[in-house]
């Protein structure tokens, strides 16, 4: 090889060689760039809080109760106790809830009916066929009643000094009424006759009240037994008893948002899990093509070195002719 075809095959081998370093320096800088990426991946994995599931026993609250007269069934349930701020001796603001029945008004116009039987058993026969015991006649009903059956029925007719009948329906509890001072209502005629329907069904409803400044007692174990207070309406002292109520509802709810959580939860891992690998995958591609250029990095060095010895033969020959 002459001396012109060796320093351009010497400056090719270099020119090659530096580029294959500078590709090796990319290819790094690539996988310094994934592992930064993988890194936050990990911090990232780090960060997830991990769902836990709630406990039944967590959702058992002990609940109050006490016989109270003035309820309709006869308890009252304590909902909310709290201690009253620089109260000495300790009093507590109560919510208590209780069961009140209310009498529901109706009125059904032009009904037709019918009498059967005789004086002192007295039947009354709806439209539909059903049969009731009828009772009267009832001389006057309260003026409450009264002016209650007007506004349901939209009428003004009704007073507490009519005569009236009735008849009980004993499967919704439902009381009816007939006024038969202004209907004209005969119970003697078993004709059909046109009449308005009053009732009065009784319901019963929730009540919830505020103790302000109650009293409680408790037993050697915290658990309060008694309660105490007073009002306009005079004193009230009762004895408590403790229960556990379970919240379900509050439970299923909290299982539902676990379950929401969970899955959320899961598909970060399998987000993040799928990433790393894809980063992994890419950076033994890159490991790869790295040990092929180091290879030809090293190939390269030996022929620059092949390449080097021949010029400096081809320098030493010529200076040689001339010595």
């Amino acid at each position: 090889m002459g001396m012109a075809a060796s320093q351009a095959r010497y400056l090719g081998i270099t020119a090659r060689k530096t580029n294959v370093e500078f590709e090796g320096q990319q290819v790094n800088q690539q996988r310094t760039a994934l592992a930064n990426e993988s890194a936050g991946l990990f911090r990232r994995l780090l960060s997830l809080e991990v769902p836990t599931a709630p406990s039944q026993s967590d959702y058992y609250t002990d609940q109050y109760t006490y016989n109270d007269p003035s309820s309709s069934d006869g308890t009252s349930t304590i909902t909310s106790i709290t201690e009253n701020a620089g109260s000495d001796p300790k009093t507590y603001t109560v919510v208590v809830n209780s069961k009140e029945t209310i009498a529901q008004y109706n009125a059904s116009k032009d009904k037709s009916v019918s009498v059967i039987g005789s004086q002192g058993s007295y039947k009354i026969m709806l439209e539909n066929g059903n049969q009731f015991d009828l009772a009267g006649p009832i001389n006057g009903i309260s003026e409450s009643d009264a002016q209650k059956f007007n506004e349901a029925g939209s009428v003004s007719y009704n007073e507490a000094g009519d005569v009236y009948y009735r008849y009980t329906d004993s499967a919704s509890n439902t009381t009816y009424y007939i006024n038969a001072t202004k209907t004209g209502f005969n119970p003697a005629d078993t004709s059909s006759q046109v009449v308005d329907l009053f009732s009065k069904m009784p319901t019963t409803q929730d009540v919830s009240k505020t103790i302000d400044n109650a009293t409680l007692g408790t037993t050697s174990g915290g658990i309060y037994n008694s309660i105490y207070w007073t009002d306009s309406e005079g004193t009230h002292s009762y004895s408590l008893t403790q229960s556990q109520k379970y919240d379900e509802q509050a439970y299923n709810d909290a299982m539902a948002q676990y379950s929401y959580d969970k899955s959320v939860y899961e598909k970060e891992i399998a987000d993040i899990n799928a990433k790393t690998e894809e980063l992994q995958e890419t950076d033994r591609t890159l490991e790869l093509r790295l040990k092929q250029l180091d290879t030809e990095q090293e190939a390269l060095q030996t022929e620059l070195d092949s390449v080097k010895k021949v010029i400096d033969k081809n320098v030493e020959n010529v200076f040689k002719t001339f010595q």
